[in-house]
């Protein structure tokens, strides 16, 4: 799984994982995986003989998943697994594979990104980055779909191409050029129920509320001016039965877009002199896990908390967003914390 010279030269330079090591500090030859090495100038390319072919890739993909994955704990291996599956893709990159063994390694990737940033999506920063994961299981999702179109032209259909089609739709929910892409699809597919599950997520999370692009603010996606901010749908699809498990998991990166758009929708639709809706009621309509989660971000975006009835209500309406510190007030208005102490 390890090329000699990596092993020898990493351990002598202090390079190695604790899950590569033995009980005695030194690198284990059944534990060493092959560690991702970036492209740049200065490095020499691999020797063909450090270059792992199809078949070993696999096998250092299902020593990494019943091996390592199944025996420690997610926070412990994360790194390690991110950074040796990504040395994996990298070998496949080298020899120019995209074959059948290519698809099913990168399928199995997949599937463990979207499982990381779900179970590891409220962890600080120094622990874990949304944004890093994003990034490589976007990579992952793409040379799928080169891998899909390339063996198409040979006349070879993999059979969990809508699936792996339809997470690379909802990783790029807010691109309006992804449609077009969908429709040129072969019937077989574009009529799967995964895509078809995938496509009404897209259309149910478009917005027309977003803010519009400035100096300050770059790369906003454009605002759908004929779409319906059916946020409610948005959310009880994602919980219905026959969506798929990993498919919501991977959804579950979207939520603060669709939640900020949803308060913003009812900021319009709420008019000031009414007395408030029930801070619950707002929370099971945006799914959020806690009452206290919601209350943090009403108090992020601005929108004042009524404890006058002795349950928390937002008061929507705003018209102008102040700063923090004049979200509440004495008397009727309290500040949220003190409704959970």
């Amino acid at each position: 799984m390890c090329p000699d010279f990596e092993l020898v030269e990493r351990e002598y330079q202090n390079g190695l994982d604790p899950l590569e090591m033995d009980e005695y500090g030194s690198a284990d030859p059944d534990k060493t995986v092959k560690a991702y090495r970036r492209s740049a100038a200065g490095n020499e390319q691999p020797l063909p003989s450090d270059v792992r072919p199809p078949s070993v890739l696999k096998d250092t993909l299902d020593y990494l998943v019943d091996n390592v994955l199944s025996e420690y704990p997610l926070l412990k291996c994360h790194g390690f697994l991110r950074d040796r599956t990504r040395s994996i893709r990298q070998d496949f990159t080298l020899q120019n594979i995209r074959d059948i063994t290519a698809v099913q390694v990168h399928e199995r990737i997949a599937r463990f990104h979207i499982l990381c940033l779900h179970e590891m999506c409220e962890l600080e920063d120094d622990k874990f980055s949304e944004q890093q994961e994003t990034e490589q299981l976007r990579k992952v999702l793409l040379s799928l779909i080169e891998f899909y179109d390339d063996l198409r032209d040979e006349g070879i259909e993999t059979a969990n191409e809508a699936e792996f089609r339809a997470y690379y739709i909802i990783t790029h929910l807010r691109d309006n050029d992804i449609t077009r892409q969908a429709m040129s699809l072969p019937p077989h597919i574009f009529t799967n129920p995964y895509l078809k599950r995938a496509l009404e997520f897209y259309g149910l999370a478009q917005r027309n509320n977003e803010i519009e692009e400035s100096s300050s603010r770059r790369n906003k996606p454009e605002n759908i001016e004929a779409c319906q901010n059916y946020y409610s749908r948005f959310f009880k699809l994602v919980g219905a039965p026959d969506t798929p498990f990993l498919m919501a998991c991977l959804l579950e990166w979207h939520f603060p877009e669709v939640r900020k758009g949803a308060l913003k929708a009812m900021n319009k639709a709420y008019l000031m002199q009414h007395q408030g809706v029930e801070a619950e009621d707002v929370r099971r309509v945006l799914a959020y896990d806690t009452l206290r989660q919601l209350m943090e971000e009403a108090y992020v975006y601005g929108l004042p908390v009524d404890m006058g009835l002795g349950q928390p209500s937002i008061r929507f309406g705003q018209k102008y967003h102040t700063n923090k510190k004049a979200f509440f007030f004495a008397g009727k208005f309290h500040l949220f914390s003190s409704f959970f102490l």
